[in-house]
Protein backbone atom coordinates (compact mmCIF):
# COMPACT_ATOMS: atom_id res chain seq x y z
CA UNK A 1 0.00 0.00 0.00
CA UNK A 2 1.25 3.15 -0.79
CA UNK A 3 0.15 6.47 0.71
CA UNK A 4 0.84 9.88 -1.06
CA UNK A 5 0.91 13.18 0.84
CA UNK A 6 1.04 15.04 -2.67
CA UNK A 7 -2.15 16.95 -3.27
CA UNK A 8 -4.47 15.15 -3.91
CA UNK A 9 -3.51 12.62 -1.26
CA UNK A 10 -4.38 9.02 -2.09
CA UNK A 11 -4.23 5.85 -1.51
CA UNK A 12 -2.64 2.83 -3.78
CA UNK A 13 -2.72 -0.45 -2.99
CA UNK A 14 -0.67 -3.13 -5.51
CA UNK A 15 -0.58 -6.67 -5.89
CA UNK A 16 2.53 -8.65 -7.57
CA UNK A 17 3.59 -4.74 -8.47
CA UNK A 18 0.23 -3.91 -10.01
CA UNK A 19 -1.98 -1.41 -9.25
CA UNK A 20 -5.19 -3.17 -7.78
CA UNK A 21 -7.34 -0.42 -6.40
CA UNK A 22 -6.60 3.63 -5.84
CA UNK A 23 -8.95 5.94 -3.72
CA UNK A 24 -8.28 9.65 -2.73
CA UNK A 25 -7.29 9.63 1.06
CA UNK A 26 -7.03 12.29 4.09
CA UNK A 27 -3.42 12.31 6.07
CA UNK A 28 -2.44 14.02 9.61
CA UNK A 29 -2.91 17.56 10.05
CA UNK A 30 -0.11 19.64 11.42
CA UNK A 31 0.59 18.68 14.60
CA UNK A 32 -0.55 15.50 14.21
CA UNK A 33 1.03 14.47 10.67
CA UNK A 34 1.23 10.99 9.44
CA UNK A 35 4.37 9.46 10.01
CA UNK A 36 6.47 8.48 6.98
CA UNK A 37 8.06 5.49 6.33
CA UNK A 38 7.48 1.76 5.81
CA UNK A 39 5.18 -0.14 8.23
CA UNK A 40 3.50 -3.34 8.68
CA UNK A 41 -0.54 -4.20 9.25
CA UNK A 42 -0.62 -5.10 12.49
CA UNK A 43 -3.86 -5.24 13.84
CA UNK A 44 -7.21 -5.04 11.51
CA UNK A 45 -10.85 -4.12 12.83
CA UNK A 46 -13.85 -4.46 10.97
CA UNK A 47 -15.79 -1.59 13.26
CA UNK A 48 -14.01 -0.22 16.37
CA UNK A 49 -14.12 3.07 18.39
CA UNK A 50 -10.66 5.32 18.27
CA UNK A 51 -9.76 7.78 21.17
CA UNK A 52 -7.13 9.95 21.43
CA UNK A 53 -6.16 13.69 21.99
CA UNK A 54 -6.68 16.16 19.26
CA UNK A 55 -4.04 19.10 18.11
CA UNK A 56 -5.92 21.40 20.17
CA UNK A 57 -5.72 19.02 23.31
CA UNK A 58 -9.50 18.28 23.49
CA UNK A 59 -10.45 14.26 23.58
CA UNK A 60 -12.17 12.41 21.19
CA UNK A 61 -14.37 9.43 21.27
CA UNK A 62 -15.21 8.15 18.12
CA UNK A 63 -17.37 4.98 18.09
CA UNK A 64 -18.22 3.04 15.18
CA UNK A 65 -15.06 3.50 12.52
CA UNK A 66 -15.22 1.07 9.68
CA UNK A 67 -12.38 -1.09 8.26
CA UNK A 68 -9.66 -0.51 10.40
CA UNK A 69 -6.16 -1.38 9.60
CA UNK A 70 -3.58 -0.28 11.74
CA UNK A 71 0.06 0.08 10.53
CA UNK A 72 2.09 2.47 12.52
CA UNK A 73 1.25 2.51 16.60
CA UNK A 74 -2.49 4.51 16.49
CA UNK A 75 -2.27 5.58 12.62
CA UNK A 76 -4.21 3.11 10.64
CA UNK A 77 -5.95 2.94 7.51
CA UNK A 78 -9.66 3.28 7.82
CA UNK A 79 -13.13 4.80 6.66
CA UNK A 80 -13.92 8.18 8.13
CA UNK A 81 -16.93 10.22 6.87
CA UNK A 82 -15.87 14.02 5.32
CA UNK A 83 -17.14 16.12 2.57
CA UNK A 84 -13.95 15.92 0.55
CA UNK A 85 -11.10 13.66 0.49
CA UNK A 86 -7.37 14.62 -0.58
CA UNK A 87 -6.38 16.47 1.54
CA UNK A 88 -4.42 16.46 5.62
CA UNK A 89 -7.60 16.60 7.67
CA UNK A 90 -6.87 13.92 10.18
CA UNK A 91 -5.43 13.32 13.73
CA UNK A 92 -2.87 10.93 12.15
CA UNK A 93 -4.55 7.97 10.36
CA UNK A 94 -5.00 7.98 6.58
CA UNK A 95 -9.15 8.25 6.38
CA UNK A 96 -10.66 6.96 3.15
CA UNK A 97 -14.24 7.27 2.14
CA UNK A 98 -15.81 4.13 4.18
CA UNK A 99 -17.21 2.62 0.86
CA UNK A 100 -13.82 2.66 -0.44
CA UNK A 101 -12.16 1.39 2.40
CA UNK A 102 -13.92 -1.32 2.77
CA UNK A 103 -12.60 -2.44 -0.24
CA UNK A 104 -8.74 -1.62 0.59
CA UNK A 105 -9.65 -3.79 3.84
CA UNK A 106 -9.91 -7.49 2.29
CA UNK A 107 -6.74 -6.48 0.06
CA UNK A 108 -4.92 -5.30 3.18
CA UNK A 109 -4.58 -8.19 5.44
CA UNK A 110 -2.01 -8.22 8.40
CA UNK A 111 1.38 -8.20 7.65
CA UNK A 112 0.69 -5.88 4.20
CA UNK A 113 3.08 -3.42 4.13
CA UNK A 114 1.94 0.67 4.31
CA UNK A 115 4.10 3.12 2.83
CA UNK A 116 3.53 6.57 3.93
CA UNK A 117 5.75 9.68 1.31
Amino acid sequence: VCVTENDPETVTVYQDGVVDYSTLANTGVPGAATQQGTFTVFARYVTTTMTGTNVDGTKYSDPGIPWVSYFNGGDALHGYYRGSYGWPQSNGCVEMPPANAAVVYPITPIGTLVTVA
